[in-house]
């Protein structure tokens, strides 16, 4: 609950990180597919800090927990980093009556296990959910590892031989210069070299299906997907439509081409071009190569009524995607939705060109 309504309340803690975040869509996906759910997790949304809008969530989330092992499974794993916190400098030694004690010695006895300040029932459930968070921490160490062994790798002699010194040569480009637009903009660099997509099929395959989206998403416009009008370089381009939460609409864009180089030189005329129009920078977590996003609002009929767009567009190698989302008549659209569907869109974008 701490880690969802900080979210919802913008909070800089320690729960707004990439592990916050896994938490707070695991949770939003999950209630987000019953009407009490949605009304819920809208009443945070709107007053993170009102007692009986967050006891209203925590009530749903106990319902949800209860009537699904394995979203209370994938709730405890996702949950392990935040739940660990520091060691303490010499783990305390204890002696608990029909119990179990995760010390330093990590003592088995009775019918619970504490793990901290965590205590789970020793029963089928309680030790899957205690194995859960052991496989999560255990892959954590694992991901540390392997970054190090890779970090001193490309930092050896011969790294610099297996690429080109050339892109397109097999040199990996990455986003190190993505901030010099401002805080609207951040890059990571590939894991792999990315390859442009073949046809307007493989573009369709980017946009996301219904399966992919949250529970109750509906289809307003199938993906489709033809070779590219824009005269950018592009090479094929596709588009979807859905109505997300609140009936809030949602499209989704996909630009391909023939190489990075190319894709950057759009990716930076789409950015200035918005610019120029007047919108707003929002603040956006590093997604694939380079990220911005923007807020842009426009008036309707009556000067006094205004209509807001916010949306993103990525760079992911050779793929440039984009997710516009609009406010409806009460509600602003969801910071965490564009974020993260800016992210499975990205992340679909990246599968294609690497396989």
């Amino acid at each position: 609950m701490r880690v969802v309504t900080e979210f919802a309340g913008g909070a800089a803690t320690a729960a707004a990180t990439g592990v916050g975040q896994a938490v707070s869509d695991l949770v939003r996906q999950r209630l987000s597919g019953t009407p009490s759910g949605q009304a819920a997790l809208a009443a945070v949304d709107a007053q993170p800090d009102d007692p009986a809008a967050v006891a209203g969530l925590h009530n749903e989330l106990n319902a949800g927990v209860a009537a699904d092992q394995d979203f209370a499974t994938a709730l405890t794993a996702a949950l392990a980093p935040v739940l660990a916190g520091p060691p303490p400098e010499e783990p305390p030694m204890q002696t608990i009556q029909n119990s179990v004690v995760i010390d330093g010695g990590s003592r088995v006895r009775g019918n619970t296990i504490s793990l901290g300040p965590v205590t789970f029932n020793n029963t089928p459930a309680g030790r899957t959910a205690f194995g859960a968070i052991c496989v999560a921490l255990a892959t954590l160490v694992a991901l540390l590892v392997y970054g190090s062994i890779q970090a001193l790798d490309g930092d050896s002699p011969g790294s610099q031989a297996r690429g080109g010194s050339e892109p397109g040569q097999g040199q990996q480009k990455t986003g190190t210069d993505s901030n010099e637009t401002g805080n609207d903009t951040a890059g990571i660099g590939n894991a792999d070299r990315a390859m442009p997509l073949a046809d307007a099929e493989a573009v369709r395959n980017v946009l996301p299906d219904a399966t992919s989206l949250p529970s109750g998403w509906t289809e307003s416009s199938a993906p489709t997907a033809d070779v590219s009008s824009q005269d950018d370089g592009s090479t094929f381009e596709g588009e979807a439509e859905y109505l997300g939460r609140y009936s809030m609409e949602t499209q989704f864009l996909v630009r391909s081409y023939p190489d990075e180089d190319t894709a950057q030189t759009a990716f930076d005329a789409i950015t200035s071009e918005a610019r120029k129009e007047g919108a707003s920078s929002l603040t956006m977590a590093q997604i694939g190569d380079r990220v911005a996003a923007f807020s842009i609002s426009t008036s309707q009929g009556d000067a006094y009524v205004t209509h807001t767009t916010r949306s993103t567009v990525v760079r992911t190698g050779t793929v440039l995607t984009s997710v516009v989302g609009n406010d409806n008549e009460s509600r602003s659209y969801s910071s965490a939705d564009l974020e993260s569907l800016t992210r499975l869109l990205s992340d679909r974008a990246r599968t294609a060109q690497t396989g």
